[in-house]
């Protein structure tokens, strides 16, 4: 335009190119909001609410023991940072690769002008840029190369937070003054993670200085030779301020390259970190398995085969060469002190852990023989640590949706399990929501009743074993003694283990083992029905009478206080 002014070009002429530039910048501009509006509202979404369906189908459907695994839990935290937003880099490399063509396009082009001008200058402006992506690889490895100690330092955080945020945390933080020493932690923690932080962010502004000096650098080289050109006359006035400007717009398009790179490495990253909680293994069948055992034939034969089992990272067994079989329809009761692996022997019998070594066997076969699921239908469990879902209680119970739940069979679950009285006073019955965290008219359930639901859950699967983790622990005595009594309706024609730290609950079942978790060689210390293990004179009978001393002592104290 410079050079039509110049050569006093006639109106319409200047009018034709000056008409056509607008047009053309226009259908440009118009072009580019469009693809990014396509690729940044479009592909990025769906690529997040993909990744997030995906993550999450895994964590739902990978084996129990592999989910708990602190190796796992470390790459879970990083996959799930990978998908948190839609400025996360993973989510966005379409928009990144756009970006990366459309520089490199604009750099070949602005370059092949400049280089035509004066080659010594693209020289300047490529050797800055190198400069620059060499201080920013640096910076970039060490940002890398520190990520894992920031995510643990992170992780503390979060946990800690949450755990002062928890509801059930409440009371003990505030009846015991917890509050300013978990605030002094928080704030170090805190402080820890800034000054992880700090030395990150220190390295990127050192990047960033360093930027400025090169940028500094190149245009007083660039502009000065330009203007050496002009003033001898080797340079039209229009080339000059063309030139001019290419300049300061190629410094952006290498940067805009050297970002997008970056950026498509980091992606990597983030993209290898899904890559490798999606991929992590499970050790458990998911394939198909072997047929499992008839109606005729349930419940099946269970066999430990010299079993052993070692948790992740720790230095000791916690269970050692367990050898039992639970015949078909036996009531076993398993007790122990506490953290001598009882519950850890019945997560092995359904399957939720593998051993470390030796085998359990279902019907014959190796659990690995049966495909997971399949196997999992097998067992009705009731774990000492009760969840319930944002749901009603019927859907609590049958953990179905409404259209599949036998609502009559819920009903009789409930009386059986002794929480129909509690259910039938309530406005919607079984129908009644629960989690007042989430529905604000939700009913509460006290700690028995939780049980209780869970007990009624436990009869609605109907499996053909049925694993109960202290299932009395929060009743009163007489709700206790109402569950003994129902024991033998519940359990019948099923195999039952019960484990339980209170003795006087095992009289009703058919054989006792006593876990001894300092054992040396077998954890299985005692083994026999009540009356055998009494008659012993072992850690059974020392427990028991341990017990027992406190309700006599109690009586006795209550009776003299009556006279």
């Amino acid at each position: 335009m410079i050079d039509l002014i110049q050569q006093q070009a006639d109106t319409e002429r200047f009018l034709l190119v000056v008409g056509s530039l607008a047009l053309l910048m226009v259908v440009l501009g118009y072009g580019k909001s469009f693809t990014d509006t396509i690729v940044d509202h479009g592909t990025g979404t769906l690529s997040i609410f993909s990744f997030m369906l995906k993550t999450l189908a895994k964590q739902i459907n990978m084996d129990y023991e592999q989910f708990e695994h602190p190796s796992f839990r470390t790459i879970m935290d990083k996959s799930e940072k990978a998908v948190q937003s839609n400025h996360t880099l993973a989510m966005n490399i379409p928009r990144t690769l756009v970006q990366l063509i459309s520089n490199s396009f604009s750099f070949l082009l602005y370059a092949g002008v400049i280089a035509r001008i004066n080659p010594l200058l693209l020289l300047v402006l490529l050797f800055c840029a190198g400069s620059n992506w060499w201080a920013l690889a640096r910076s970039r490895a060490y940002h890398e190369a520190t990520r894992e100690e920031r995510g643990k330092l992170n992780r503390k955080y979060l946990a800690l937070q949450s755990t002062m945020r928890d509801p059930m945390s409440a009371k003990d933080i505030r009846l015991y003054g917890a509050f300013p020493w978990l605030k002094g932690f928080l704030k170090t923690l805190r402080a820890q993670y800034r000054q992880a932080e700090k030395a990150v962010l220190t390295r990127q502004m050192r990047v960033s200085l360093l930027d400025a000096a090169l940028i500094l650098l190149r245009d007083g080289i660039a502009y000065g030779v330009l203007i050496a050109l002009l003033l001898h006359d080797e340079l039209a006035l229009g080339e000059f301020v063309f030139v001019f400007a290419a300049i300061g717009a190629l410094g952006g398009w290498i940067s805009g390259i050297l970002v997008a790179a970056s950026d498509l490495g980091k992606a990597a990253v983030e993209m290898s970190d899904m890559q490798a909680m999606l991929g992590y293994p499970d050790r458990m069948n998911t394939g198909p398995g072997a047929p499992l055992p008839g109606k005729e034939d349930l419940p099946p034969e269970i066999r430990f085969e010299n079993v052993s089992y070692t948790y992740p990272n720790a230095e000791r067994q916690a269970l050692r060469h367990i050898n039992l079989t639970i015949r078909p329809g036996e009531r076993l009761a398993v007790v122990g002190a506490n953290g001598a692996g009882k519950t850890t022997l019945v997560k092995l019998l359904c399957g939720l852990y593998l051993p470390t070594e030796g085998q359990v066997t279902y019907a014959g076969k190796p659990l690995l023989a049966y495909n997971r699921d399949e196997l999992f239908t097998q067992f009705s469990p009731v774990f000492q640590d009760i969840h319930l879902l944002s749901t009603d209680i019927a859907g609590n119970i049958s953990q179905q949706p409404p259209d599949l739940t036998d609502d009559a069979k819920v009903i009789r679950c409930l009386e059986l399990a002794g929480l129909m009285e509690k259910v039938a006073s309530l406005p919607e019955k079984e129908k009644t929501l629960l989690v007042r965290a989430v529905h604000a008219q939700a009913a509460e359930l006290s700690g028995g009743e939780k049980q209780k639901l869970a007990m009624a859950r436990a009869l609605y699967k109907d499996a053909p074993v049925i694993l109960l983790d202290e299932p009395t622990a929060a009743l009163d005595p007489l709700a206790e003694n109402e569950v003994y009594q129902k024991y033998a309706e519940l359990t019948r024609g099923k195999t039952s283990v019960y484990i339980s730290h209170r003795l006087a609950s095992t009289r009703f079942c058919d054989r006792i083992i006593l876990i001894d978790g300092a054992a040396e060689q077998d954890s299985i210390a005692e083994t026999g029905t009540h009356d055998e293990l009494m008659r012993l004179g072992g850690q059974y009978a020392r427990m028991f009478a341990t017990q027992a001393s406190y309700y006599r002592r109690t009586g006795s104290e209550g009776q003299t206080d009556g006279a």
